[in-house]
């Protein structure tokens, strides 16, 4: 928060305020006008800004972020905990980044297979040959996917190479918006990087998308 502080800040040079009117006595000379300090008016519109931004946060229990968003239950619906996965047509790494101009972090820069669905980047890392990683990309300004997390999930607020993230440290739900049905999701780290929206399922997401 604190850029919107700044941003506020900077507003508030630009902005011509009118004079305060001095209200005295008749006959009383006028005492000096003294003025509140900018700074501490402009710190009290940002605080002010933050507990709204809480209360709402705390009555409606949802959280968008990028093309994401997230809504906190009490119970997580039902769901078939191995669904197959509906990644997309297969296409190439270079086919890719034509599409989207994404860029992977060390540890994801070589994926085992990479699928495109309605304008989304699907990349598959395995282990074992099974699927270990699944990192999603889109633009931000798409609304693609819906996460359901329980109440008690303590979601985290992450830097993911200097980019803002959440990181969603336990199984829940996700339902991605271009069709398919709801499945259970391990849990997972999101970024925004410019306008695009990352993704990354795993249970190390978190060493996976680390700049190491």
């Amino acid at each position: 928060m604190s850029d919107l502080i700044r941003e506020l800040e900077l507003l508030g040079d630009d902005v011509q305020w009118p004079p305060t009117p001095a209200f005295t006595p008749r006959g009383a000379p006028a005492p000096p006008v003294r003025r509140r300090p900018r700074r501490a008016l402009v710190i009290a519109i940002a605080l002010g800004v933050l507990v709204l931004a809480a209360g709402a946060l705390a009555a409606t229990g949802v959280i968008h972020f990028g093309g994401a968003t997230i809504t906190r239950v009490d119970t997580l619906p039902p769901v078939d905990r191995a669904p197959r996965l509906a990644l997309g047509t297969p296409i190439t790494l270079r086919e890719a980044r034509g599409m989207l101009p994404f860029t992977l972090p060390p540890r994801l820069a070589h994926p085992d297979a990479v699928y495109t669905r309605d304008a989304t980047i699907n990349l598959l890392y395995l282990r074992d040959g099974r699927p270990h990683a699944i990192l999603t990309v889109f633009r931000e300004g798409r609304a693609i996917l819906d996460k359901l997390v329980a109440t008690s999930t303590k979601i985290r607020r992450v830097r993911v190479n200097g980019a803002p993230g959440l990181y969603v440290p336990e199984a829940h739900v996700v339902d991605f918006l271009y069709g398919g049905e709801r499945r259970l999701s391990q849990p997972t780290l999101l970024w925004v990087d410019g306008n695009l929206t990352y993704r990354l399922e795993s249970r190390e997401a978190l060493a996976l998308a680390s700049g190491g």
